[in-house]
């Protein structure tokens, strides 16, 4: 059987700072002494704190949106409205359609699809969200729309086993030969693990384990990293 590749979508397939950085100078502009990325992780590390939450409708999106901005500003000594939040929110989710492919991946997807190896998307988030932001990537010249699996469609979420099987059942592959590509150890890499499969991580961002105990199979710390590793393993 084939070995299969797994990717996530947000801060894996393209950078999601570029989109926050564009929103921020837009939103934020007077507040010029905190280093963006550390507050771009704080806003991630809410989002995913927050996510069973939304995906489960016990707190509405937006508000999700106004708390992980709210909460980052606070954790580096900022106080921001909800107003505030709500107008950064509006920039950022403009600029998210506006997307693009970072460059070695478009490199990695033409490697891949030149050795017909079978390659999937499994991204969480609201549905249109998520497809509007692949459309904006132009992935589907490389993968098929029915290689996509998003949480909000499925039922399931990362790192729910039961979507890493459900995904198995669907593309009649085993966890063995699954490689889950991800940025995210909470959702990714511990998802994968718990469902049997390989694990990749992108820790371009040099974010630490959550569990000092669990380490991925492989981490890679940039994209030609990433590259290289694919053209080792497949």
């Amino acid at each position: 059987m084939m070995k299969a590749l797994f990717f996530d979508l947000d801060d894996t397939l393209y950078d999601q700072l570029q989109p926050f950085q564009e929103a921020y100078d837009r939103t934020f502009s007077a507040i010029t002494d905190i280093p963006i990325l550390d507050l771009f992780k704080k806003s991630r590390e809410y989002s995913d704190k927050f996510f069973t939450l939304t995906e489960s409708g016990k707190m509405p999106l937006e508000k999700m949106h106004q708390y992980r901005m709210i909460n980052a500003f606070q954790d580096l000594g900022y106080t921001i409205t909800a107003e505030e939040a709500v107008a950064f929110q509006s920039v950022y989710k403009e600029h998210q359609y506006k997307v693009s492919l970072v460059p070695d991946m478009k490199r990695i997807l033409h490697y891949l699809s030149s050795k017909g190896i079978p390659t999937y998307v499994i991204t969480n988030g609201p549905s249109s969200h998520q497809w509007l932001k692949l459309e904006s990537l132009d992935l589907f010249h490389w993968i098929p729309k029915t290689n996509v699996f998003i949480s909000s469609e499925v039922g399931y979420a990362k790192p729910q086993k039961e979507l890493f099987n459900y995904v198995n059942t669907k593309t009649n592959t085993t966890g063995a030969i699954s490689y889950m590509v991800g940025d995210s150890f909470e959702n990714d890499m511990i998802g994968a693990k718990n469902a049997g499969w390989n694990s990749i991580w992108v820790n371009t961002k040099n974010k630490p384990r959550t569990i000092e105990s669990m380490h991925p199979h492989y981490e890679t710390n940039s994209y030609q990293q990433l590259e290289d590793l694919i053209k080792l393993i497949f």
